[in-house]
């Protein structure tokens, strides 16, 4: 890997870009300046989960996070926000784990047919993408 300083990073470089491809369908993208298993690490362990899952400015609280990171473990995450009294949860199952490529999971706390996510990861010379 190329030496760089943090100031030399292009800041729009490691920006996100989202995109509807359909009804159904969102891409976001984003690319990161690390090698994708680190990456995958802090989409996979929870004590790293929950230091940027939920950003400081959207006013919410990670309160728990369990995750059993395999094909057919499941999640549990709860967050608590300002304007309700009621904690959030969010939980769902992992369809497929991939270490250091690809994480889908389901999101099964709405009514039948919840969201999937899809999540790749792509390293390009030290750097990843992730989709």
């Amino acid at each position: 890997m190329d030496e760089r300083k943090d100031s030399e990073i292009n800041p729009t470089k490691y920006g996100t870009t989202v995109e509807r491809k359909s009804e159904r369908e969102l891409v976001v993208t984003r690319t990161f300046n690390g090698p994708a298993h680190i990456v995958f690490d802090a989409w996979t362990k929870p004590e790293l989960l929950k230091r940027w899952w939920a950003p400081k400015s959207f006013g919410v609280s990670f309160l728990s996070c369990e995750a059993d990171v395999r094909t057919g473990g499941t999640y549990r995450f709860v967050f608590s926000h300002a304007s309700s009294e009621q904690p959030m949860s969010f939980f769902g199952r992992y369809v497929e784990v991939t270490p250091h490529s690809r994480l889908v999971w389901t999101n099964d706390e709405g009514d039948e047919g919840g969201a999937v996510t899809t999540v790749t990861f792509e390293e390009r010379g030290g750097e990843t993408l992730v989709v």
